[in-house]
């Protein structure tokens, strides 16, 4: 018997739509749908992948509970009832001792929900979630908040006459909607100017291609800022009506000529001034959102505000062909995430509790609090609020430390969902002592991963297509449809958290008993049901350019804040200036001579995403072995060749990776896989899956003066590191 379902791919982090080809009751193929208004029948190689991933052998498919040590390998199968009894009753126990501050959370890539996590720990009283939410998209969300009120999701691309590619490389991150936007706007006739280290294939394509040194893209930044502005090249009537802080941004870019900026960029001064040039002329023109600024440490933050300043004074903000970020229609009157989290709860007491808002209030309670209410100055529905779970945290060296070291209080257990710490979070052998100092931790994922075998109960995930989802954004509501049934015991995490909240007392917060119900009461305002939503695949907002001449922006003074009055409440720059990273050759010259290339990681790379589907044959196919790339004339000089193993070091620690030669990285640079274990090795400790070997964290540090100051982002990129041959064993 053969059918085709309409389904969703949930491998990376946008929803593509998808037909499930099913045989006998069983998928055997994955397309994509050509009726989705999103993806249009797109889809990547991992969405092809999806059926290896739902029936992998080495998927977790019941609860289990560690017996013996920890991490020594010792599983018994049990019933999610029992499971859940027992992490209930061990938490209700900590919390009792400790309080409820002893329980904190990591998450990574949006797999599971995240509001259904909020809620939980709103209720339960605890303000420690963290996760990666500090180096992805997070120091972009809670900026542009302070800066414009939102976050711009909704750049229209195809439309725009310049797109800048800064720090994106939408051909490997977003092949199935953005990239395809750029081609089409190249079509157009779109100008496209490239930043990026590496010569990406959209370098190759591009007008301009701008070979930055990594981690000094706000210098750039405020050398465009300086340039528009002594060329007259903004917006007067914009940056006249709309903005504050106007003059004091001038005064602040004032010494960022041209030759001051290559100097410290690396980029010719031709370059930085033709770049400038070309996108203040080429109006409507868009910045997509891209990671590769949110993983730079230092300067993470203000780069995200360089980049919104940017967008805002030369007026392409909420214009058509340039970056649109309301909420129209129907889609503002749907109960989003802020709804569900019920931020509310947590009570004041509790608030200050959070680990290391003292040191980043910004990207704490206090940073959300105020936009929150910046936010709430607009009508409802006019601006999605700022979700707590992208923009609230703890931070997550904070909350190791505590775990080892119970202080400033004991922090004991910790709950992990579709993540893995060891492989996510920098200071890796930090991490690794806090996993196992928890007097309890509970993991749910897909996989036995290095972090589960750490757990005391691993619970089974259920794949993105054995489970729903409401995909609310900027612009749109999409209906993500369940594709089949889940498979043994898998769950999701509304699952998961509702049958923890109710055995700890929160019932009467939980009434829906399935996540559809969920979705139901949040499409109640515009009379659909979630069913009804599937059969028109979604709810597409109508554009509304220009709002803010009407209702202003959802800041405190209802302007662009070029000089951003939450940042200077809080403690931090409201101007944003350039520090040099302090791994590099200008910040520390005398150590870049024993580690003379510069560093980056977290470069995406198909069909893998993160530290998942190394499980899975076809893609270790393509890609069998962690691999550094280094360009041929670097590798002649270090006597290495294609496919050796070398040893990569930074003064935190050296892991091993095989060597790929390309002329499209810098000779003086290193480009480095990052997230990376072996599923097929060991996995009890001391071994854990191979993830000591080459799990590219290993080499990042977190500490304060590598951080961002405003939210503690760390650095993943710009490090100094040596790369040498691997010494055969004698």
């Amino acid at each position: 018997m053969s059918e085709t379902r309409r389904s969703y791919c949930g491998l990376c982090h946008p929803r593509c739509g998808t037909l499930l080809h099913i045989e006998n009751g069983k998928v055997v193929k994955v397309t994509g749908d050509p009726d989705h208004p999103i993806n249009r029948g797109a889809i990547c190689a991992r969405g092809r992948l999806m059926p290896d991933h739902i029936y992998h052998p080495q998927r977790l498919n019941y609860p289990l509970k560690r017996t013996g040590e920890r991490g020594q390998g010792g599983w018994q199968r049990v019933t999610w009832d029992q499971a859940l009894d027992e992490v209930a009753e061990k938490l209700s126990s900590l919390k009792e001792k400790y309080g409820a501050e002893t329980l904190t959370f990591t998450h990574g890539t949006k797999r599971t929900y995240h509001w259904d996590c909020r809620r939980f720990f709103n209720l339960f009283g605890s303000p420690n979630t963290c996760g990666v939410n500090t180096i992805c998209m997070c120091p972009s969300y809670a900026t542009e908040f302070a800066t414009y009120g939102g976050m711009i999701m909704g750049s229209e691309v195809p439309a725009s006459r310049c797109i800048v590619m800064w720090g994106c490389n939408a051909s490997q991150s977003n092949p199935n909607i953005l990239y395809p936007m750029i081609v089409q706007a190249r079509k157009n006739g779109a100008k496209m100017i490239v930043i990026d280290p590496r010569r990406t294939r959209e370098a190759d394509k591009a007008d301009l291609w701008l070979q930055i040194r990594p981690g000094t893209d706000l210098a750039l930044m405020l050398g465009w800022i300086r340039l528009i502005i002594a060329e007259d090249l903004y917006d007067h009537e914009f940056v006249s009506n709309w903005t504050v802080g106007f003059e004091e941004l001038k005064t602040e870019v004032a010494s960022y000529t041209p030759e001051k900026v290559s100097e410290i960029t690396s980029v010719p001064a031709d370059l930085v001034v033709g770049s400038a040039r070309m996108y203040a002329a080429s109006r409507p023109a868009v910045i997509p959102f891209g990671l590769g600024l949110d993983k730079q440490g230092i300067n993470a933050t203000q780069c995200a505000r360089g980049r919104a300043i940017i967008r805002a004074i030369t007026g392409n903000l909420e214009v058509p062909g340039g970056e649109v970020f309301s909420l129209t229609g129907e889609v503002g009157k749907i109960r989003d995430a802020v709804y569900l989290e019920i931020n509310d709860v947590l009570p004041e007491s509790q608030r200050v509790k959070q680990l290391g808002a003292d040191q980043y209030p910004f990207f704490g309670f206090p940073g959300w609090e105020k936009n929150s209410a910046a936010n709430k100055k607009l009508p409802e529905g006019y601006m999605a609020a700022p979700e707590a779970w992208h923009s609230n945290l703890a931070h997550a060296r904070e909350v190791m430390n505590a775990i080892i070291t119970g202080k400033p209080y004991p922090v004991t257990a910790a709950i992990t969902l579709a993540n893995n710490p060891l492989l996510a979070l920098p200071n890796t052998q930090q991490v690794f002592e806090a996993l196992k100092a928890l007097e309890l931790y509970v993991v749910m994922d897909y996989y036995m991963t290095p972090s589960a075998a750490l757990a005391d109960y691993v619970f089974p995930a259920s794949t993105t297509v054995e489970q729903p989802e409401l995909w609310l954004t900027s612009g749109f509501c999409m209906a993500c449809p369940q594709g089949i049934d889940p498979i043994y015991e898998r769950r999701n995490s509304y699952d998961f958290y509702r049958g923890l909240g109710v055995r700890l007392g929160q019932e009467k917060y939980w009434p829906w008993k399935t996540v559809e119900e969920v979705y139901d009461h949040c499409l109640e305002p515009v009379g659909l049901t979630f069913k009804q939503l599937v059969e028109q695949y979604g709810v597409l907002g109508q554009r509304q350019y220009r709002r803010y001449e009407q209702l202003g922006f959802g800041t405190p003074s209802g302007k662009v804040e070029l000089k951003s009055s939450i940042f200077e409440e809080l403690g931090a720059d409201p101007l944003p200036h350039y520090r040099e990273p302090k791994w590099s050759p200008v910040g520390s010259p005398k150590l870049a001579e024993e580690y003379p290339l510069i560093l980056i990681t977290g470069s995406r790379f198909m069909p893998m995403y993160h530290s998942e589907q190394r499980q899975i044959e076809k893609a270790r196919k393509k890609v069998p072995d962690p691999l550094v790339t280094i360009h041929p004339k670097t590798a002649e000089k270090l006597g290495l060749s294609t496919g050796d193993w070398a040893v990569i070091s930074t003064p935190h620690g050296s892991i091993r990776q095989r060597v790929k030669l390309s002329d499209a990285i810098h000779p003086k640079m290193a480009d480095l896989q990052h997230s990376w274990w072996f599923p097929e090795r060991e996995p009890n400790l001391p071994e854990l899956f191979g993830v000591f070997e080459s799990n590219a964290n290993l080499l990042c540090p977190d500490a304060p003066e590598f951080c961002s100051p405003e939210i503690g982002s760390w650095p993943h990129s710009a490090l100094l590191c040596r790369i040498d041959k691997e010494q055969e064993a004698s």
